[in-house]
């Protein structure tokens, strides 16, 4: 049963679809203040025994850059202590990481203090790559002599790129994100991948610029990590800057022609652009990749569905289906493309499974309540959904024209004219016949469209 309605769309693209590799880190890197937290100041209470002029997260910055202001190049070694938390006596812990990191720089006439509760720093003059991997190895085997316990240890170089002397603390802490990915007792120098997962992190959590600029800095590192190209792209994609993700994919998918996700990604770029034959294609040569990607079939299915090729959109929406039963969304575009092919039963039946898994959802409420009319069936729960649509959607100009319908049919005619106006207020062409016949005094009931 197909649902005329002067052509709206039933929802627009959504820059989420892009597919990134993510790292499951939800926070960027912290920039640490002049006053540490409750954590912190225990730890700087605990070494203040040992180490009674140890540098607290304050001033720990401004004193490293201090000790190597007369050497061209240094190194930050960020130590961390592994599963601080659970440690059974973590004064000791922490007295003995920082006895050895104090030795370390007495050897190499650096200067070390507190960055947080679990995380030391020491800055190195003079020292950069694989020496700074040497001492950092030092560390690790002078605490194992000693303890069972483990460090991991991030690693940045001045200097790096364009980034001033500020930046190499954070740099350091990044590289212990990087090192995390390897497990415990891990030490990383920080390059591209660092950048790649801070990057990730700032896009978590919303910021979007920050983001770009972490991946801009991780190409100049590294031009052709594929990864790093495809998360650029990634962002340009949520700013809708799409011709910019669009390069950006491409030059991903032409250093790595089996990749599929950046192939998939050009795909939907072009869809957000509009241009759904390009988009097609990348699809169906993301199919050719991976014949198991959700995503992929799913944007198919909503392409052929869009420009009205309804056998095609059927065998990718219920390819879709089948590769995620959870997804309300391939549900719920499943059924928009059996009413559009008069299954409605099946129909029907995609629209219950939407609302199994979302309840709140708009769309299928307005949907099923549209074909529970139409079949003259459960009228009173059909207006109920159809209200509950509006209610949730007020500017959705579809929802708002088949409320209409239904209080035209129970000869509610005020109440239908106020919403096929509404609907057309919001662009929808389909209404106006219904408002001419109510304005005109006409009162029989329409058949279906």
């Amino acid at each position: 049963m197909s649902d005329q309605s002067g052509g709206i769309k039933r929802s627009q693209t959504s820059s989420s679809a892009f597919l990134l590799s993510r790292s499951d880190i939800s926070e960027p890197v912290a920039d640490y203040g002049t006053q540490p937290d409750a954590a912190a100041a225990w730890t700087i209470e605990t070494l203040t025994r040992i180490f009674p002029d140890v540098i607290g997260p304050g001033r720990i910055l401004e004193a490293g850059l201090e000790g190597v202001a007369d050497a061209d190049r240094f190194a930050v070694m960020a130590v961390r202590i592994d599963d601080f938390h659970l440690a059974a006596e973590p004064e000791f812990l922490i007295q003995d990481v920082a006895g050895v990191v104090d030795e370390i720089c007495q050897d190499q006439g650096g200067t070390w203090g507190i960055v947080d509760a679990d995380v030391l720093a020491c800055f190195l003059p003079e020292i950069q790559g694989e020496a700074c991997l040497e001492i950092a190895d030092a560390v690790r085997e002078k605490l194992a002599q000693s303890r069972n316990d483990t460090v991991t240890i991030g690693i940045a170089g001045y200097p790096v790129l364009d980034y001033d002397r500020q930046s190499i603390l954070k740099n350091a802490q990044k590289a212990v994100l990087h090192a995390e990915f390897f497990g415990p007792d891990s030490r990383v120098v920080f390059d591209a991948v660092s950048l790649n997962i801070s990057g990730d992190k700032y896009y978590q959590a919303g910021d979007i610029d920050g983001a770009v600029a972490e991946f801009k800095k991780a190409l100049e590192l590294d031009a052709e990590n594929v990864n790093v190209l495809n998360s650029l792209g990634v962002c340009y994609g949520v700013r809708e800057e799409y011709d910019a993700a669009l390069e950006c994919f491409l030059e991903a998918a032409r250093l790595d022609p089996e990749e599929v996700m950046p192939v998939y990604n050009a795909g939907y770029a072009c869809m957000c652009k509009g241009d759904y034959e390009r988009a097609l294609e990348f699809f169906h040569k993301a199919e050719t990749l991976d014949k198991n990607v959700f995503e992929v079939a799913f944007q198919a299915g909503r392409v052929y569905l869009e420009t009205g090729r309804h056998i095609q959109a059927k065998k990718y929406l219920e390819a879709a289906v089948a590769l995620n039963s959870g997804s309300a969304a391939a549900h719920r575009y499943l059924g928009d493309c059996y009413m559009e092919i008069d299954r409605d039963a099946d129909a029907a039946a995609a629209y219950k499974n939407v609302l199994k898994i979302r309840p709140e959802d708009a769309e299928a409420l307005s949907a099923l309540g549209y074909l529970y009319e139409m079949q003259s069936r459960n009228a009173d729960i059909a207006l109920l959904f159809c209200q509950q649509a509006v209610e949730m959607a007020p500017d959705n100009a579809l929802f708002r024209h088949r409320l209409g319908r239904l209080y035209y049919n129970r000869n509610r005619y005020d109440e239908a004219l106020e919403e096929f106006e509404a609907a057309r207020g919001l662009g929808d062409t389909a209404s106006d016949e219904y408002i001419a016949m109510i304005r005109g005094g006409e009162k029989s009931v329409m058949g279906d469209e």
